[in-house]
């Protein structure tokens, strides 16, 4: 029998220029695997998206009506990173000079034609900061998530309104200051227990 809770929904990406083996994607295969009540949720549901602006939002929509969900939490590669980072803010941007895995950038340089410039994660990322911190990952607040795939993903999820929670985590590389696989799926399962379990209301 399926424990009382909310539905949640965990994606990661596939591969793109300059990350040909992409650890979210490994992350989430890891996580279908897990019952949903070791996050706190009545029911659990993973994608791998393609790092693809337009085909990525179309798998995303379908996700959205067919699921409902109720806390949504994206993971993303971020070549750049030394630690992990709980973003706190998405952007109307995108990077023209940066095309995708298909090798499209959007014409108007924006994650969406419209809406506003900045919207904020309606995760606790407080709360998830806290809980990577107490268990030894490096981690930190982040008002960057870029303008790739990934902003563009979060800014998407939030001005559709997707879930009352929506958020993400971008994770470093494989080998940067030392986490290993092992190290992401570990810090992953930490932030979902706090982002499902966590009272707070918002960031």
């Amino acid at each position: 029998m399926a424990v009382a809770g909310p539905r949640l929904l965990v994606t990661g990406f596939g591969p793109f220029p300059g990350a040909p083996r992409n650890p979210t994607e490994i992350l989430v295969h890891g996580l279908a695997g897990e019952a949903p009540e070791a996050f706190g949720a009545g029911a659990l549901k993973t994608a791998v998206l393609p790092t693809d602006y337009r085909r990525s939002w179309r798998m995303l929509r379908r996700l959205y009506a067919g699921f409902a969900p109720d806390i949504v939490v994206h993971f993303g590669v971020s070549q750049k990173l030394k630690a992990i980072h709980v973003e706190r803010v998405a952007r109307n941007a995108a990077n023209p000079a940066r095309p995708d895995a298909a090798g499209y950038v959007p014409p108007s340089a924006r994650a969406r034609r419209s809406g506003p410039e900045v919207l904020l994660s309606t995760l606790p990322v407080s709360a998830v900061h806290a809980a990577l911190a107490e268990a030894g990952f490096p981690a930190v607040l982040s008002d960057d998530a870029g303008a790739y795939v990934c902003n563009a993903t979060l800014y998407r999820s939030l001005a559709a309104n997707a879930a009352p929670r929506i958020g993400f985590i971008h994770v470093p590389p494989i080998g940067r200051r030392g986490m290993t696989q092992t190290d992401v799926f570990e810090a992953a399962c930490v932030a979902l227990r706090a982002a499902t379990l966590s009272r707070d209301a918002g960031p």
